[in-house]
This record gives C-alpha cells, sequence and structure tokens, in this order.
C-alpha cells in the first residue's frame, strides 16, 4: 500500500467518523427521508480501460459519474464487480457499502451520505486497479452477470446499475469484433449462441446506465450502429432489462 494510498483511506475514515458524530438540531420531521434503493457497480477493468488514446479512460469515469450515481439514484446498499477475461471467476472484490446507515437522531445525515459516496469512489478504483491487473480481457456479460447476484428478490424490487465500460466484450471463446452484426438475422443468431454459451444476467427490469459505452467506434457510425443493436437487442429485449443514456458519456 503506498503512502498516497493510506493517506487517502485515512482521510475517508476520520471524515467518516466526523460525520457520524456531527450534531444537527433538526427535529424528526425535518431529517431527511431515509433511502432504500439497492445498487449496483461495475467496473471494466480491461486494456481499453486504459487511459490512454484507444482507451476510454475508466478511472477518470468513475470519478466524473459515481458519486452523482449514487445522490441521483438515492443508494443506499450498493454492490460491486468487476468486468475482467473472466468476470464471474475474478478474485476482485469489494464488499457491499450500506450508504445511509443507521446514526444517531443528531447526526448529519447528508454529510453522512456524502462521506460514504466518496468511501464508495475510493472502493470502487480499489476494485478497479485490481482488475487492471488480472490477465487482459473483457468479459462483460459475465460482469453484469456477477452484480446480478446482488440483484433483491421480488417482483418489484427495484436495482439500478452504473456500468463503466465501452461494452467490448472479448474473452476466450467470445469476441465481439468478430461477429457478424450486420443484419438483425444475424444478430439474433450471435446473441443466441452467446448467451447460450455464457449464461444471462439475472437484471430483468434492473435500469442499466452504461458509461463508456461504444467509446472505441469513434466516429464509425456504421461500426457502432450495429454494436449498439446488438446490445441493446441482448440487453433490453432478452435480458428485459431497462438502459438509460442519463451518464453515458
Amino acid at each position: 500500500m503506498t503512502a498516497q494510498t493510506r493517506s487517502r483511506r485515512r482521510a475517508l475514515t476520520a471524515a467518516l467518523a466526523l460525520a457520524l458524530a456531527a450534531g444537527a438540531t433538526a427535529c424528526g420531521a425535518d431529517r431527511p427521508s431515509r433511502y432504500s434503493q439497492s445498487c449496483g457497480v461495475v467496473v471494466d477493468g480491461s486494456g481499453s480501460a486504459d487511459a490512454s488514446r484507444t482507451g476510454f479512460d475508466a478511472e477518470a469515469k468513475l470519478k466524473a459519474t459515481l458519486q452523482t450515481f449514487l445522490a441521483d439514484r438515492k443508494c443506499r446498499k450498493t454492490s460491486f464487480a468487476p468486468i475482467t477475461k473472466v468476470s464471474e471467476a475474478s478474485k476482485c472484490q469489494v464488499s457491499p457499502l450500506d450508504l445511509d446507515p443507521d446514526t444517531s437522531k443528531t447526526a448529519d445525515r447528508e454529510r453522512t451520505r456524502t462521506t460514504l459516496r466518496a468511501v464508495a469512489l475510493s472502493n470502487a478504483l480499489k476494485l478497479l486497479r485490481c482488475a487492471q491487473k488480472e490477465e487482459p480481457g473483457s468479459d462483460v456479460l459475465g460482469g453484469l452477470s456477477r452484480i446480478g447476484l446482488s440483484k433483491p428478490s421480488g417482483a418489484d424490487a427495484s436495482f439500478d446499475v452504473l456500468v463503466v465500460s465501452d461494452f467490448d466484450q472479448s474473452d476466450t471463446d467470445f469476441r465481439l469484433g468478430r461477429q457478424d452484426l450486420s443484419t438483425a438475422a444475424s444478430r439474433r443468431t450471435v446473441i443466441d449462441d452467446f448467451l447460450r454459451s455464457h449464461g444471462s444476467p439475472e437484471l430483468s427490469g434492473a435500469d442499466v446506465y452504461p458509461v463508456g459505452y461504444g467509446m472505441k467506434y469513434g466516429t464509425d457510425t456504421s461500426r457502432y450502429e450495429q454494436f449498439n443493436s446488438f446490445w441493446t437487442e441482448l440487453l433490453e429485449g432478452r435480458v428485459k432489462a431497462h438502459v438509460h443514456t442519463t451518464y453515458r458519456r
């Protein structure tokens, strides 16, 4: 652990302690309502996540979007999953966080939430750095399957997921760039084979917010449209998730 990491961790710990202990004079009616939303964060640590001319800079995108996402969605229990060459078997992991924990009646709840969202970012960056050290590859579907394990049960249980990835699936058995995505029929065949070999994430009804999606295609409109049609059919048509562009950049 570097001195910078130790210093940052000490600062976060101290800030959290202050937030939990801070007094506030608001009465019960004035206190913010408790959060209950379950959320997930999926972090792509493949080679394309680098801060390079051809990468989508996962670290910068996490820093730019994660805390905003957690605040906007009013996330409470928040889980994390990596994207690596074999995402479901990756040893990279960080524990789920409660971003709105029980505190004293006089605690400053908004300050506590803000502090814990900073902790969530620190943990997501830790997960990213671990994933970047694993064998190169990008099993996006496996990362989605892994975060799907954290989805609450029940038909009415909502789940918001931020996915920081360019969605360029590239694992041992499947490389998206080598598939024929030129027609609706060919895409259906590819998706059938892909889900048969890799399994389908348990994300039905979940709200998925990609960041970095399709960035490798730049101004290549034709290839991007095929790529987008593939993932739209897979995530919305087959998995039955709801995909949003709110944080896409």
